[in-house]
């Protein structure tokens, strides 16, 4: 069993390997199609630029952008906080606006129904006093708009 070392030791050299297979086929590739030159060319070296180390200076200067940047991203955060709170407070305010007109409404009805009495009167004299009433029925012909012929058309 190889250790993690190893393995990666062994996975850069199958890389390079493969690298290697790969340009060397490119340049052969250009060489048969007429495009490359014949002799080989030198493989692209990477440059790596070496940075410049930070001036003791730019480092304050930077710690202190950080710094404002830092106070800047609390302030706007203590303004979300205060406008959230401020909109949460009118809300709550609406709701118990609407809460309240709503108690009101339920205790008005609750009166209304509290003012209708019970009638004992008894159902014998109530039926006797819907006969006295007319009979509701369909409208009777006097009742009945009558019905007006149209005009008649005269061609001159």
């Amino acid at each position: 069993m190889e250790t993690k070392d190893q393995r990666k030791e062994r996975l850069l050299k199958e890389l390079q390997d493969l690298e290697m297979i790969e340009t060397e086929e490119v340049e052969d590739l250009e060489v048969l199609r007429g495009k490359g030159d014949i002799e080989p060319k030198e493989k692209n070296k990477t440059i790596i630029a070496v940075k410049k180390p930070r001036t003791e200076a730019q480092m304050k200067t930077f710690e202190k952008a950080r710094e404002t940047a830092r106070v800047n991203a609390e302030k706007r955060k203590a303004e979300r906080d205060v406008i959230a709170e401020e909109e949460r407070k009118l809300m709550e305010e609406k709701i118990v606006k609407k809460a309240i007109s709503l108690k009101k409404k339920q205790i008005k009805q609750q009166a209304v129904l509290d003012e209708i009495s019970d009638d004992d009167t008894p159902i014998e004299k109530i039926k006797e006093i819907v006969k006295k009433l007319p009979p509701k029925g369909l409208p009777t012909a006097v009742e009945l708009p009558a019905k007006k012929e149209p005009a008649k058309y005269r061609f001159y």
